[in-house]
């Protein structure tokens, strides 16, 4: 089901949450002793309230991590289901790291919000949402649950618990797992239930403390088979060659690299972000739809965690020196045409946006602002903005190469993928061995279907051509703009817009292409001719750059394992032009694939990523052009 605009948390629960912390016995919050082994812990509390249960095992992990050294648990993650969150202000105050998670707490939309916290040595993933449905989205392998007896009590949607309910709990549970269940004497056939599913334990200082071991064989639906030990490792040693060095390549490389991999980062190009990757500025928006649609949800998933990730890796600013390039100025979204127009006026009423997030300008508040005429109303994004994508890769080559041992591969085209053993060897034109790990990850956009891995994946390309205008005397705009173009604010002497979606395949640069492009401003800013004298499409002077859109049919990126049962290749492709977006989350994802760590999307939102998930479909349907975005 789709989300629904959310309903924080009233005074009275607020109340009941704080209540009912101050009587819970503190010394059965934190990571049992079974788990201080484990390499990176998973905590699900599906009574998370203000916060104390968390900043509870926030301290014991930090603890135990200080005094244990290397073979103390070194990653925490920690997910909460909430369907009616808190503000910021209304958390617990830990005297250590409220601040941190305050400053960190998302804005009051629907979905999965992941955090990174202490230097990304915690992972808080916050899932606002109803309970039931969210449980059965979630796709984690889960060590200690954190519950209430009385759910009911904190949200009248909740079920009380019975087998059907302690079932989706049980599905999560990794070998060994324990739950620690608060007022257990307010659901005397809660122990009952947790036994049908595999759950036995005692009451202790009035929680029912509880322990994972079934006594039968898991399906194979189930998170962890019944021969697992109770450490998780990835499948493969940590080392991966990734193929492609622009956004996708550098955001996965980064992602690994915090997590301990070591990474041959190979590209034909003499440096980062020499294809696609390469324009000298981009957008960075989410895309909204009244029905919330798959594409809304991971758009706006996506949104708020490169927003995050963009200050972790240092901040944002034009400035010189500034750690990566662009600005968080403010992005205006005309609609296409009066219906999509009339449609996002309708859905900005029906969702109620925090304003942090999205509002709604009708055409005289554009005109207002931008000083000028324009196509009409839109929606405005104030925290979103351009960015230069070949900082960005810099950026997080350079994080990367801070973290992790990092090998880079540049000028070197990789012709052939070929298996020898349990590893993967990529060749040269010459068939020399460029490098092999047991892990593969194409990230090369439009250049992975050159390799017969990848070929048979319904990968479009399409050619854009962006026209860069001189800076000097174009008028000062607040804000950059999306319509059926978009402009960027002006940096380094020049603005960027653009861009063309072409049928044909020419990398130089072409006069109708510019063409289309200074019409597309012009329909957006229909008053521009008034305010700058435009240069003509066919000026020989007229900058501008091409580059390949690699694009699947239904707009999504490929992210996971590809098709075809090879162990240990993976996909990072089709961003088509919201790579700016898609990097940081699709590379969270696919780095949590790789360590078998929680996923920071629903399975729904997970199985519309899958590289498989067009089998079956004729390739004629699947090849067919696609339209603008």
């Amino acid at each position: 089901m789709p989300a629904c605009p959310l309903q924080a948390a009233s005074p009275e629960l607020l109340a009941a949450w704080r209540a009912d912390a101050a009587t819970r016995p503190p010394g059965l919050t934190g990571l049992p002793d079974g788990l201080r082994e484990q390499h990176t812990a998973v905590v699900l509390d599906l009574h998370f309230g203000l916060g104390h249960a968390f900043f509870a095992t926030w301290h014991a992990f930090a603890c135990q991590r200080t005094q244990g050294g290397a073979r103390a648990c070194q990653r925490l993650h920690y997910i909460v289901i909430l369907p009616h969150p808190p503000e910021a202000d209304a958390l617990h105050p830990d005297p250590t790291y409220a601040q941190a998670l305050r400053a960190a707490w998302p804005l009051p939309l629907p979905g999965t919000h992941r955090l990174l916290l202490d230097e990304g040595r915690v992972s808080l993933t916050l899932i606002w949402g109803a309970l039931e449905e969210e449980l059965a989205r979630l796709e984690a392998p889960v060590d200690l649950f954190y519950l209430h007896a009385d759910a009911p009590r904190f949200d009248a949607a909740a079920p009380a618990w019975h087998a059907h309910a302690c079932k989706r709990l049980a599905r999560l549970a990794w070998t060994g797992a324990q739950a620690r269940v608060w007022a257990a004497d307010l659901a005397p056939a809660l122990p009952a239930a947790m036994r049908q599913v595999g759950f036995s334990g005692s009451l202790q200082e009035g929680v029912l403390v509880l322990r994972y071991a079934p006594a039968w064989a898991r399906p194979a639906s189930h998170v962890a088979t019944s021969d697992t030990p109770q450490s998780r490792q990835p499948r493969q040693p940590r080392h991966a060659i990734v193929i492609g060095a622009g956004l996708a390549g550098t955001a996965i490389t980064e992602r690994l690299c915090a997590r301990g991999w070591h990474i041959d980062l190979i590209d034909a190009g003499r440096d980062v972000a020499t294809r696609a990757s390469g324009n000298h500025g981009g957008l960075f928006m989410p895309a909204l739809a009244r029905d919330d649609s798959p594409l809304a949800r991971l758009t706006r998933a996506a949104f708020l965690f490169a927003a995050q990730r963009w200050q972790a890796l240092g901040g944002v600013g034009v400035e010189q020196g500034a750690a990566i390039i662009g600005e968080c100025c403010g992005i205006l979204q005309f609609g296409r045409d009066a219906r999509q127009a009339w449609s996002f006026e309708q859905g900005a009423r029906q969702w109620q946006y925090p304003a942090r997030y999205a509002r709604w300008m009708s055409a005289a508040d554009t005109a207002a602002a931008l000083g000028m005429e324009t196509m009409g109303g839109g929606y405005f994004f104030p925290e979103a903005g351009w960015l230069n994508p070949p900082s960005v890769c810099r950026r997080l080559l350079a994080v990367a190469q801070a973290e992790g041992q990092v090998q880079t591969h540049f000028g070197r085209a990789v012709t052939r993928l070929q298996r020898a053993g349990l590893q993967w060897q990529a060749l040269d034109a010459a068939g020399a061995v460029m490098a092999e790990a047991p892990a593969l990850i194409l990230a090369a956009g439009a250049q992975a279907g050159t390799l017969a891995q990848a070929a048979a994946l319904p990968l479009n390309t399409v050619r854009g051509q962006v026209t860069h205008l001189p800076a000097e005397g174009f008028p000062e705009l607040p804000y950059a703009l999306c319509g059926d173009g978009y402009l960027t604010r002006p940096f380094a002497g020049q603005v960027c817009m653009g861009a063309s979606y072409d049928r044909f395949d020419d990398p130089a640069l072409r006069a109708d292409s510019h063409g289309d492009n200074l019409a597309r401003l012009r329909h957006m800013l229909p008053e521009i001719d008034r305010h700058h004298a435009l240069p003509d499409a066919t000026d020989p002077g007229l900058g501008g750059r091409v580059g390949q859109r690699c694009i699947a049919p239904d707009r999504l990126p490929l992210v996971g394992a590809l098709p075809g049962g090879e162990d240990g290749l993976y996909g990072l492709l089709g961003y088509a032009s919201r790579g700016l977006i898609w990097a940081p989350l699709m590379a969270e994802l696919l780095a949590s694939m790789m360590e078998r760590e929680p996923l920071p999307l629903p399975r729904d939102l997970v199985a519309a990523l899958d590289p498989a998930r067009f089998a079956g479909f004729s390739a004629s349907a699947l090849n067919a052009p696609s339209d603008p975005e």
